[in-house]
């Protein structure tokens, strides 16, 4: 499972047409950006009408404009109540979580959601303040029975660090900072890693 998070900017054709590039490689995107929602709502029918599939858009947060958009694809920040709100009332959306620790994917896990993302693994200019997780915690994270996806700092080469116990990777830099070809070596060598 390959996830992309769009950066935290207001979004643009640019970005429509590199989505495109990569659909077919990608499980998922989430869309977080500080656009207002009238702004992201136009973005997100012009991305869809280059026929990006929205079986793979997944909205942070805004659970309206999910509705409001037919997609059944919501994530949210570690520990938001309304993830467990929405996978209760709607047990057919796929709800996912960010997560910093094993008792908050275990968390994630009781509610029923259907995957988390957990990191983060390496140095990010994203969370330049903050230590990457250790050994132990990841150890402890793949040691649950849930679908856990790699995030932070995910290049070509840190790819290779990562344990194939988990589900997958995501990362925004490496889908929106680099050049394609960067990109793509990630997702190969993630690939390679996954069928050993």
């Amino acid at each position: 499972m390959i996830i992309v998070i769009t950066p935290y900017v207001v979004l643009d054709d640019w970005h429509i047409k590199r989505l495109c590039v990569i659909e077919n490689r990608i499980a998922g995107v989430i869309i977080r950006t500080p656009m207002n929602r009238h702004a992201l709502k136009q973005w997100l029918i012009r991305l869809l009408a280059n026929d990006f599939p929205k079986s793979k858009v997944i909205i942070h947060t805004d659970i309206a404009l999910a509705a409001e958009l037919g997609i059944s694809n919501v994530h949210f920040k570690e520990g938001d109540q309304r993830a467990a709100s929405l996978k209760e009332a709607h047990p057919h959306y796929q709800v996912s979580m960010s997560t910093h620790s094993a008792a908050m994917v275990r968390n994630a896990k009781a509610q029923h959601l259907d995957f988390v993302l957990f990191g983060h693994l390496f140095p990010t200019s994203s969370k330049p303040d903050l230590p990457p997780r250790t050994q132990l915690e990841m150890d402890e994270v793949l040691a649950i029975d849930f679908p856990v996806v790699a995030l932070g700092g995910i290049t070509a080469d840190t790819v290779q660090q990562i344990s194939s116990h988990f589900t997958g990777i995501a990362c925004m830099s490496s889908a929106f900072g680099h050049k394609l070809q960067q990109f793509e070596k990630m997702i190969d060598n993630w690939s390679l890693k996954k069928v050993k």
